[in-house]
């Protein structure tokens, strides 16, 4: 476990086992175009607490791609849109370049969940980014 501590590490498998607990995902076509929680203040809160369990170790605290586990894609500027992110979330992806690929979520989170955290990531979006928009993948 080189280079993320114990404790650190203690509360990312209580994470996973979290969602393993929270129930599978549901079909990617139940997707919506664009983000039922955008804006919803009480489910931004519950999405930062969900991407800080189980996001930042990659994607950075500040979504910026600098995670203790190495370089995750920079999330402020994402391309894909709301959709798309849902569905590398569900299904991970493997990028040219990359030394790690985003494991697949599907069965581990519930898609509301990951809504959630999308309505989180909104917020912290910079120029350029679709966070709103329906799918581009």
């Amino acid at each position: 476990m080189q280079g993320i501590s114990k404790k650190r590490w203690g509360r990312w498998v209580v994470a996973l086992s979290f969602g393993f607990a929270a129930g599978a995902a549901l079909a990617d076509d139940a997707i919506p175009e664009s983000n039922p929680y955008s804006g919803d203040e009480k489910a931004m809160r519950e999405g930062k607490s969900w991407y800080r369990g189980v996001c930042a170790a990659c994607h950075g605290g500040r979504a910026d791609g600098a995670g203790e586990r190495g370089n995750g894609a920079d999330l402020r500027k994402f391309e894909l849109g709301f959709k798309g992110f849902v569905h590398v979330v569900l299904e991970g992806r493997q990028q040219p370049g990359r030394t790690m690929a985003m494991p697949a979520w599907k069965g581990v989170l519930k898609n509301d969940d990951i809504y959630k955290i999308g309505a989180y990531l909104e917020t912290m979006a910079i120029e350029g980014a679709n966070w709103k928009e329906g799918n581009r993948h």
